[in-house]
């Protein structure tokens, strides 16, 4: 990025660093796809942050920062059939009807009180 071409940028970046590995429990870094690789249909990325675990807090920030802006290969993160714990949060539908959330049929065009209805089970 242009932070690092300045003198004044990499002493933030630096600073910013140090408190990291000061005051951080956690670190965690943001991650994408690159979906070029890939012969499909869609092009946009998907974005991820990835925690990453094992060693001291300051090891963690400097395998972070060595890899910034470079491509990480899976095999270089996960073994074969290695168990891994995920954290995610589903996209909120809100409140909805017995039609959206259960994929019911819709009642026909005369019935009485909605067609959205579950009419028998």
């Amino acid at each position: 990025s242009q932070k690092w071409n300045d003198d004044a940028g990499k002493k933030e970046i630096e600073r910013d660093f140090g408190k990291m590995k000061k005051y951080c429990k956690t670190i965690r870094a943001i991650v994408h796809t690159q979906t070029k690789m890939l012969k499909k249909r869609q092009k946009k990325a998907h974005i991820m942050e990835v925690q990453v675990n094992g060693g001291t807090i300051s090891a963690k920030v400097d395998w972070v920062r060595e890899h910034m802006e470079k491509a990480v290969p899976i095999n270089s993160v996960f073994a074969q059939d290695e168990n891994i714990d995920i954290i995610g949060v589903t996209k909120g539908k809100g409140f909805e009807g017995v039609t959206t959330r259960w994929g019911v049929t819709k009642l026909p065009r005369k019935t009485r009180k909605g067609l959205r209805k579950v009419a028998c089970i």
